[in-house]
């Protein structure tokens, strides 16, 4: 059963996003780039606010391939009670970066759509390195969503690979109600939303709609108990 995940930027929204069905609370500044990054203190506040309630997951931001500006990202946000870090991968040369990068927290690796997919081998490097999941995104958000750049076959394949290696798989990508029926049949860990949640779906800084997040819910939660 595909569990969601909501992409929040600042307590106000964590504080809506609490009481809900959402499973993960993901931290992130939509204002700046597909992984945003919040700043350390108000990471930690979120965190303390939500506490054992529900998981939590933060972005590192848009960085490029530098091994010692992840590294320093990575410790920085390992140092809070995050249980999650994203960290973007936007190149192929990405990946051997990726795989010196250690952190006593799970670390997620995301591969955007409209850059490229991840090869088999690719995801085994990474596995062979103790990352804990995968997942697939867009960088671009006003391009368009996660299907104007892959197939549904794709992503399959994508999930399908990461799955057979034991890791935590996640779909996002502008995607919206109009998708949830066919990713269910996909089967990924987590479905990752913030415009679709938005009170203008357009604009993925403005507020996040309670009802809005209650209608992915139901949607997939119904869904999900349908197939």
């Amino acid at each position: 059963m595909s569990k969601i995940l909501a992409s929040i930027k600042d307590l106000s929204e964590a504080k809506l996003i609490l009481n809900t069905e959402v499973d993960i609370i993901d931290l992130k500044d939509p204002s700046n780039g597909a992984l945003g990054r919040l700043c350390k203190n108000d990471i930690e506040k979120i965190v303390e606010y939500v506490g054992q309630r529900k998981l939590t997951s933060s972005t590192v931001g848009d960085l490029p391939n530098n091994i010692n500006l992840i590294s320093k990202n990575v410790k920085e946000i390992s140092s809070t009670n995050i249980d999650f870090i994203k960290i973007g991968v936007y190149e192929n040369s990405y990946v051997e970066t990726l795989c010196n990068i250690k952190s006593n927290k799970k670390l997620i690796a995301v591969f955007f759509a409209d850059r490229f997919l991840p090869t088999n081998e690719e995801i085994i490097q990474l596995k062979n390195s103790n990352f804990y999941g995968v997942m697939v995104d867009t960088s671009k958000k006003k391009s368009g969503n996660l299907f104007n750049f892959v197939t549904y076959d794709d992503i399959d394949d994508f999930l399908k690979s990461a799955r057979k290696l034991g890791l935590v798989t996640g779909v996002a990508g502008s995607i919206n109600e109009t998708h949830i029926k066919e990713l269910i049949k996909l089967n990924p860990n987590y479905m990752g939303f913030r415009g679709a949640l938005c009170e203008d779906n357009t604009a993925r800084s403005s507020s996040i709609s309670k009802n809005n997040v209650n209608n992915i819910v139901n949607l997939i939660k119904f869904d999900n108990t349908n197939n």
